[in-house]
């Protein structure tokens, strides 16, 4: 792994540092973020929901709350039609749930992954149609459903559509459906140019349509927003509602669930929503969200501090689970049920499909371990595996999971009646969605964007793909272009990391995608004690000149005891700091990414 220090402005950082009151490693950390100005350092440190934005100035919103304030004077029956993934659901549970408040004669429709697919459907609005709606909102979806739109104008259902996927702005190319692993690059700015490449819906909720007024500053803090936080930005339009207002603050949790899901980009206002929702997510004020009580007890969460990193890794798969393997009608039961009872009867359920879902995960994933580990890695760009015997629901997380070790762009195929339909996951450096454009002319369609895509091919050009983005990513990667690169945001003193810069440090949690936890670089580390802890984890104690040890551990490295590491050795490492309280005594602890040995 080559270690790679970024570079700063120092007189930035240094000036952020006075005017903003910051240590100077805490504005060396902003600076690394991309904030500069002292004003901006402290909003992003206040994070208060009351620097929202107004939900007006998305460009359709007022014409969407006419309609819908009609529905809902008339009793007309409305229809929420969800996705089927965390901010799917949540997003449709979200604004079933404000409607519901206001009075609305509301039911919810998620599609099945495996009969129906992502996104609107024909069949889908014609049933909504014979249930007697006369509105549907959509939620994380529809913004490439063109021929639904005029279906469901033709039947004479009124649609609105909320989503944040991109634009289909060029129909003669071969596209999926936009969502994360499908849609293609918006190459348009101009408001008519983005109004005319949309569906013809009765309105669009959407964060790259807001009105020409719209100060720069709001387009880039607004444009991160995920399903949910589009629902959220409606609901707030509907109840007219200021953001820290208590009729908002209640949907906060599902805000937070769906964004970090999704991994949604923890800046702007994705950043406030989370970091709100965590703190909701935490206390537990929810009297209104059984199920999410039942869910936090189901994981073993009850009476933590609710983290990002938990809501993606714990929370986040056990409402997924039922959508990726079953129909994902049980999570939004889960999300909108006032029942205790019920609430505990699906956290359970949720839980045992997502052991299901692990189960099944795992043995995709050693079977495909065990063919790369049988490749020629050094001569292969890119890794392309399928398989008649896999899940689709699943591929998608296990090919994210094989780049990540293999260090190769990877896509894994599920082949059925000689099509075959997969997700592929790509590593820095390497755009899938060019990539795959190289291949367009081998595939029967394909979408995406540079880290993420979903692909159709026929089975028996399977084995011309795989050669040909090998290729692709050989040639656009290079040599170094396979070897990892760990980011450090600054080489550091472990006697300047005390208990007090690391509190400054919180400041800037939430962490994740375009929030990353901060990384540090120490040099000449003396290995004061070394033992493996938890079957593979490696305890240290390092110690800098003459300061005081310092506990530190490297997970899932014990491998690097005696071969790296050892007592009375020296070591450089690259590392995460964390407070750690044990028994009412709170330290520094370093969670280590890498080392080298030092002579």
């Amino acid at each position: 792994m080559k270690w790679v220090l970024a570079e700063p402005d120092a007189g930035a950082a240094a000036a952020l540092a006075v005017r903003a009151g910051l240590t100077p490693l805490v504005a060396t950390l902003m600076v690394n973020r991309g904030i500069t100005d002292a004003e901006a350092a402290r909003s992003f440190l206040s994070c208060e929901l009351s620097a929202l934005s107004d939900p007006a100035l998305f460009l359709h919103m007022d014409r969407a709350v006419r309609r819908i304030r009609e529905a809902l004077s008339s009793r007309e029956a409305i229809t929420v039609y969800g996705d089927y993934d965390v901010d799917g659901v949540t997003g449709a549970a979200l604004l079933f749930l404000a409607l519901r408040e206001l009075g609305a004669n509301v039911k919810c429709y998620i599609p099945d992954r495996m009969t129906e697919g992502y996104g609107l459907n024909s069949e889908a609005v014609r049933k909504i149609k014979s249930t007697g709606a006369g509105l549907i909102i959509t939620v994380d979806c529809g913004i490439g459903a063109g021929a639904e739109a005029d279906a469901a104008r033709s039947l004479g259902l009124d649609l609105i559509i909320t989503d944040h996927h991109e634009f289909i702005t060029h129909p003669e190319s071969k596209t999926l459906n936009p969502k994360n692993e499908g849609f293609v690059e918006r190459s348009v700015s101009r408001i008519s140019d983005l109004e005319s490449a949309l569906p013809d819906a009765y309105a669009v909720i959407h964060p790259a349509l807001l009105s020409p007024h719209a100060p720069e500053r709001v387009r880039d803090e607004v444009g991160c927003l995920t399903g949910v936080g589009v629902a959220f930005k409606l609901a707030q339009a509907l109840l007219g509602a200021k953001a820290d207002d208590e009729r908002l603050t209640q949907y906060l949790d599902l805000v937070c669930l769906g964004t970090v899901a999704d991994v949604g980009r923890l800046s702007g206002e994705n950043r406030v929503l989370v970091k709100h929702g965590l703190e909701y997510l935490s206390t537990g004020v929810s009297t209104k969200r059984p199920g999410i009580a039942a869910l936090k007890e189901a994981a073993g969460l009850n009476g933590k501090k609710i983290t990002a990193g938990m809501v993606g890794f714990t929370l986040g798969p056990r409402i997924n689970a039922s959508g990726r393997l079953e129909n994902a009608a049980m999570a939004f039961r889960l999300l909108t049920t006032e029942s205790r009872e019920e609430a505990a009867e699906l956290a359970r359920a949720l839980d045992a499909v997502n052991r299901e879902r692990q189960s099944v995960e795992t043995a995709i994933w050693e079977e495909a371990r065990q063919i790369c580990r049988k490749m020629d890695l050094a001569g292969t760009g890119a890794i392309v595996l399928s398989s008649e015997k896999w899940h689709p629901g699943v591929v998608g997380i296990v090919a994210s999971r094989i780049a990540d070790e293999f260090y190769r762009p990877t896509a894994l195929i599920c082949v059925k009646d000689g099509v075959g339909k997969g997700s592929a996951r790509s590593i820095p450096g390497f755009d899938l969605y060019a990539g795959l454009a190289q291949c367009s002319d081998l595939l029967l369609g394909f979408g995406g964007h540079t880290y993420a895509a979903g692909l159709s091919v026929a089975a028996d050009k399977l084995p011309l793909l795989q050669e040909r983005l090998s290729a692709v990513a050989r040639e656009r990667l290079g040599p170094e272009g396979f070897v990892r690169k760990l980011t450090v945001d600054s080489a550091t003193a472990l006697g300047d990391i005390t208990i007090d810069v690391m509190r400054e440090i919180e400041r800037l949690a939430p962490f994740g995608q375009g929030n990353p936890e901060p990384r540090l670089g120490a040099r000449d580390l003396e290995v004061v004690s070394s033992r493996i802890v938890g079957g593979n984890h490696l305890k240290l104690k390092v110690r800098q000149g003459e300061g005081s040890p310092v506990g530190a551990i490297a997970f899932n490295r014990g491998s690097l005891l005696g071969r790296r590491v050892r007592d009375g050795g020296r070591i450089a490492a690259v590392f995460t700091p964390r407070l750690n309280t044990w028994n009412g005594s709170t330290s520094v602890e370093l969670e280590i990414k890498d080392v080298k040995t030092e002579k």
